[in-house]
């Protein structure tokens, strides 16, 4: 009976530090990711489809298409966070600036609070383009 009690102890603490090292290993790998910003993915795309499909498109898989018509099309989200200079930090601080009062065809600020807006940049942080760009694809095949 004992040393099934010790192998359990064994496992449990096992088991304890590779938890405290896997979470370890996942702050450092946040910490290595500049502009990186902790939210909920899942309800950050349920806001987003929510609350953003009506000009946007904001997953290949939402319910419904953009319903915007107007002169200059509002970008789809994976074009957005594909772009080399935005990363989580630009695209939360980019949102938090918007002018409530739109000029020239631009966003309106939607209000969002911090956790929503940690939320919708978390999820949209997913759609990136992880993809290497084309420059280095075609120079990696010489």
């Amino acid at each position: 009976m004992l040393s099934i009690s010790r192998s359990v102890a064994v496992f449990i603490a096992v088991a304890a530090s590779s938890a405290l090292a896997a979470t370890a290993k996942d702050a450092q790998t946040k910490a290595a990711q500049p502009g990186s910003i902790d939210g909920d993915v899942i309800a950050g795309r349920k806001l987003a489809l929510d609350a953003c499909t009506g000009c946007h498109v904001v997953a290949a898989d939402q319910p419904y298409n953009p319903i915007y018509k107007g002169a200059i099309r509002p970008p789809d989200f994976k074009d957005i966070v594909s772009k080399p200079n935005v990363n989580a930090a630009s695209l939360r601080s980019f949102l938090a600036s918007l002018p409530a009062i739109p000029k020239n065809s631009q966003m309106a600020n939607v209000d969002l609070t911090e956790e929503e807006l940690r939320d919708v940049t978390a999820f949209m942080m997913t759609l990136r383009d992880k993809s290497p760009p084309a420059s280095s694809q075609s120079s990696s095949s010489r």
